[in-house]
């Protein structure tokens, strides 16, 4: 096993006792592949610290696991991208199947990929890979390989020993952890692009975004992330809409009408003072839509 330590100059915005990982491995299934590498990023003594633990052969994995286990197992927090989905989960499969006596817990974790996932329309992104996020937020990397190409430059790197292509497999992981230290703060940097929602509440600014909306024959109902303010365990209930506020999210649901009209055309409404259209046969007014659940919002819990 080949273990590389980098210490930065500059001590990134991580809490001490958060660490950052990312993991390479020969394929998607953990159990009929291995890990071949483990990036770690942390604080210690004002530096940021980099650590990769590299398996020079398939034969290692149980020892870089059991140097993973040994370097981290005194944090608290985790920082990955897609760890939910992939990493956690094939380190603990890896980590059981050699008998190794710990588990990463999934509640643990802030992946910066399940955030960034439900603005990928908002902030209008082609996806949401690590890549396209980091050019989305100006992040810069030397690395010109993904996940798939390191899978088969391992095989090269086994079948003939060649360093460079093992540092190119290296950069691709270091850029992955260090680029995930720049996007830590990613609730302030996607609240930045978005146009919120701001207003008062007891003295207090909120600011939130409208997620997504669903409507139908009875209902309208909007999901709003709470980018500015805490405001759990609320809830309204109205003869006419609902409100719950909780684990930074406001899920407002309205009871809507439908009529026809003398052309015989369906509308979906709301009566506020005066007939607001939210549907029109197939068509969505969305303006009405977001202007109608921003309006209930802000004056409910500007009221509070």
């Amino acid at each position: 096993m080949k273990i590389i330590e980098k210490i930065l100059n500059e001590e990134l915005n991580i809490d001490n006792s958060t660490f950052i990982f990312d993991i390479e491995t020969t394929g998607l299934s953990p159990k009929f592949c291995k890990i071949i590498l483990i990036g770690i990023l942390y604080n210690c003594q004002n530096k940021t610290i980099i650590k990769q633990f590299f398996a020079e052969n398939e034969d290692e994995e149980k020892e870089i696991l059991d140097a993973f286990v040994d370097n981290i197992k005194y944090f608290n927090k985790h920082i990955t991208y897609n760890g939910l989905g992939f990493d956690i989960g094939f380190i603990n499969y890896r980590l059981k199947k050699h008998n190794i006596d710990f588990n990463l817990n999934k509640e643990d974790d802030f992946d910066i990929f399940r955030f960034i996932k439900q603005f990928k329309n908002p902030l209008g992104l082609e996806d949401c890979s690590l890549s396209t996020v980091e050019t989305h937020f100006g992040i810069h990397r030397d690395d010109i390989i993904d996940g798939g190409e390191s899978v088969k430059l391992y095989k090269k790197f086994l079948e003939d020993n060649n360093h460079e292509v093992m540092n190119t497999i290296l950069l691709h992981n270091y850029e992955d952890i260090y680029n995930l230290s720049k996007l830590v703060n990613i609730k302030d940097l996607v609240g930045q692009k978005l146009e919120l929602l701001e207003f008062n509440v007891n003295n207090h600014q909120i600011k939130v975004f409208p997620l997504n909306y669903k409507i139908n024959a009875k209902k309208l109902s909007m999901n709003y992330f709470i980018f500015t303010g805490e405001y759990n365990n609320i809830s309204i209930y109205n003869d006419n809409y609902s409100i719950i506020c909780q684990d930074n999210n406001i899920s407002l649901e309205i009871n809507i009408n439908k009529g026809v009209d003398r052309d015989k055309n369906t509308i979906l409404f709301y009566n506020l003072s005066k007939i607001i259209p939210l549907k029109f046969n197939d068509d969505v007014l969305e303006p009405n839509i977001y202007s109608l659940c921003n309006f209930i919002i802000k004056n409910e819990l500007c009221n509070i």
